[in-house]
């Protein structure tokens, strides 16, 4: 089996990393501290999608906000936040509601009461809201609860109600898009909820009662995910994102492909004790499949390298052999690379170091400061720095010190 990065020099001293993302992510891999403390924020632009979860890949959205735009949120972290659907800002968004016997129309047709537990599930916008393509729940209904029906859809696999978000439903924004709120645009979504309760007030007041009899209108605080949910509702997504880079890396020559770093990234799942059955998996036969395709690869490669030299081709064995000259000298030598895996969105941002010859990941290279590490791509480089094995990511990184060039720019 091919080793997750293989480096010139040997010694491995494990290290800790600190990583800097500028895309919000949904991975454990690297997980930052979460906000939980829930706080009133606002909406900085036009057209910002309030999604089913917390990922790109993986969730799809609802509906829009515009700026201005005030919202609760309840948590953030991985740069998104989680924000619960009530107030003005959501008046105009709907959900859901699967159309059987476990919810019951009222008379006037008007609303929809819940005779047994079911789920509110967001509407895919990018779907055209068609309820096939709807399958995020953001809410669960209890028994008892009534929500207002605005119209029926007749479905090939099935009918929904679609129904007023209730204020327990949930969903999120990308962090980026949000400011914390001053007390008097704190104050409107606070005027708004009291405003909700009044009219909630006057409506018991109507139902018949001993006369000057006391209306309890309390109305008890939605309850959010416990935290196993949050850390399984992250897991879902961390599988989904791991599934998308899965197809994109199958459509790379399966010499060049990024295979070791997706097998660890699978297995760090698969190694979660708390990873659902089904999940583990279908983690472990990615890792199994991953596993076969890197023993074809390393044959692939020594063929390659096999037919490099048999071939005389002149500019990739000077390519090599400078490449050889120069490894006495530093820590790892390739052209660099960006990688699919790693590309800052899902996973850390590191650039990927490859065998001028055979294309094979020779070193994982952490972003600098010092390096601009974009104007260096598909040139061959000698890389002096720290060594490291990274527990979270199962597998080993460079921090660079020195970066020099061994061709000119264009020539790697």
């Amino acid at each position: 089996m091919v080793a997750y990065a293989i480096f010139a020099m040997g010694g491995v001293a494990p290290c800790a990393t600190a990583w800097s993302q500028s895309e919000p992510s949904a991975t454990p891999f690297a997980e930052p501290a979460a906000t939980t403390t829930p706080f009133v924020a606002v909406v900085t632009a036009d057209n910002v999608y309030v999604r089913s979860g917390p990922s790109v890949q993986s969730s799809y959205p609802f509906g829009k906000l515009d700026r201005t735009k005030v919202v609760r949120v309840l948590e953030e972290s991985f740069g998104w936040s989680r924000v619960q659907t009530a107030g003005p800002a959501f008046a105009d968004m709907t959900g859901f509601v699967a159309a059987d016997d476990r919810v019951q129309l009222s008379a006037d047709g008007g609303s929809i009461t819940a005779t047994a537990v079911t789920e509110l599930r967001a509407p895919n916008i990018g779907a055209d809201s068609s309820p096939e393509s709807s399958w995020k729940q953001i809410a669960k209904v209890d028994a008892g609860t009534t929500l207002a029906a605005l119209n029926r859809i007749d479905g090939e696999r099935g009918s929904v109600w679609r129904v007023k978000l209730p204020d327990n439903a949930e969903g999120w924004i990308n962090s980026n898009f949000l400011r914390r709120a001053t007390d008097a645009e704190a104050a409107t979504i606070a005027h708004a909820a009291s405003a909700a309760g009044s009219d909630a007030t006057a409506s018991l007041s109507d139902e018949p009662g001993e006369p000057g009899a006391r209306v309890d209108t309390a109305v008890a605080a939605p309850q959010g995910p416990t935290p196993e949910e949050l850390a399984a509702q992250k897991r879902r997504a961390t599988f989904a994102d791991l599934e998308a880079t899965w197809l994109t890396v199958k459509g790379q020559p399966i010499a060049e492909a990024e295979l070791g770093a997706l097998f660890a990234a699978y297995t760090s799942l698969y190694a979660d004790p708390a990873c659902e059955p089904g999940m583990k998996a279908r983690a472990k036969a990615r890792t199994e499949q991953l596993a076969v395709q890197q023993e074809v690869q390393t044959k692939l490669v020594e063929i390659k390298d096999a037919k490099a030299r048999l071939s005389g081709e002149c500019d990739q064995i000077a390519s090599v052999a400078r490449a050889i000259e120069a490894r006495s000298d530093y820590l790892a030598v390739g052209v660099l690379n960006a990688s699919i895996v790693y590309d800052g969105s899902n996973l850390p941002l590191l650039y990927r170091l490859q065998d001028p010859s055979s294309g094979q990941t020779v070193a994982y290279i952490v972003p600098d400061d010092s390096y601009t590490l974009t104007t260096m791509l598909g040139t061959l480089i000698g890389v002096r720095g720290e060594k490291c094995f990274d527990d979270a990511l199962k597998l080993d990184t460079i921090s660079p010190t020195t970066i020099d060039y061994l061709t000119p720019k264009g020539d790697g």
